[in-house]
């Protein structure tokens, strides 16, 4: 089977931009979750949506490395 060459460079930046957004969105989420009152169900829910929207940037950006790097 042939293999397939993808243009990587449209893509960097609009992943890069997508990285951003999650890096924002968290970064929002610890605002409300400062704002919150340590115990509640708000607090551990912005919390919790405060990891999730870091953990979905760490693995979107470690999958661009890896793309720049195969590149």
């Amino acid at each position: 089977m042939a293999e397939v060459q993808v243009e990587w460079s449209p893509w960097s930046s609009t992943l890069g931009n997508v990285a951003d957004d999650f890096a924002a969105r968290a970064l929002a989420h610890e605002v409300c979750r400062d704002r919150a009152r340590p115990g509640t169900a708000v607090h551990h829910h912005h919390a919790h949506s405060a990891t999730l929207w870091r953990q979905a940037e760490s693995s979107l950006r470690a999958k661009m490395a890896e793309l720049d790097a195969t590149a």
